[in-house]
């Protein structure tokens, strides 16, 4: 089995510790965020295909072709295009059915993706108290995602997605949505293939996302011994 993980991001908002490396290598208690987020991963994926960006040598040099017994391919975002815009840049490399996607600067559980050893179409989501920062998602009668609205300024729910996912090849069959700014957002394409097939809600139970210096903080506050007990 296959995982995205989307490491392409400059982070403008986490200056200066960005100035000199790309966002998913920034520290959190010793290790860089991105080693968390592969090593949250199942044992069922073998390969990872990482889209990588700004400063990519540093993500290059630090991981190589292999980590966690885990065989690591790149591919290269010229431009900030978007989330569907990277899922794009990794299609040529996706063999397996299904695959599972990640941001490469947020921590996830590795409980949480345990259930991609049974892959079905799903967005990870989670409660927030600030869902007008995230994609807001809602769900129909039977609980599947019914509708993904990026950004809301008055949010019709706390249920957000986490930028996490598992998915299939039918993704492709659903135009990539436009955004202003011209960017592609995969969340919103999802919420469009939702419209047309089932596709799952997962409600994670840990999820921090590292956009600013505040969650950053909030990051270097968590147990993550606990959390990754293999890596202590």
């Amino acid at each position: 089995m296959q995982a995205v993980i989307l490491a392409a991001g400059e982070g403008k908002r986490l200056r200066p510790f960005t100035d000199s490396m790309p966002k998913p290598m920034v520290n959190v208690q010793g290790r860089p965020i991105l080693e968390y987020v592969i090593s949250a991963l199942p044992g069922n994926v073998k390969e990872i295909i990482l889209v990588v960006g700004y400063k990519s040598d540093a993500i290059k040099k630090y991981f190589g072709d292999f980590f966690v017994d885990k065989r690591l391919s790149y591919v290269f975002q010229a431009e900030p295009k978007g989330t569907a815009d990277a899922l794009c840049a990794a299609r040529n490399l996706l063999t397996s059915e299904y695959f599972i996607l990640l941001n490469g600067d947020d921590l996830y559980h590795p409980e949480d993706l345990k259930i991609f050893l049974s892959p079905r179409p799903t967005v990870f989501v989670k409660h927030s108290k600030t869902p007008e920062r995230f994609g807001v998602c809602l769900l129909n009668e039977e609980g599947f995602i019914a509708k993904i609205i990026e950004k809301p300024q008055n949010p019709p729910s706390s249920l957000v997605n986490t930028g996490a996912y598992i998915l299939n090849h039918e993704i492709w069959d659903v135009p990539v949505a436009v955004l202003p700014g011209r960017e592609l957002y995969l969340a919103e394409q999802i919420g469009d293939w939702a419209e047309k097939r089932p596709v799952c809600a997962h409600e994670v139970k840990f999820w921090n996302p590292i956009n600013n210096p505040e969650e950053l903080e909030e990051a270097k506050q968590c147990d993550l011994k606990a959390i990754f007990p293999s890596l202590n």
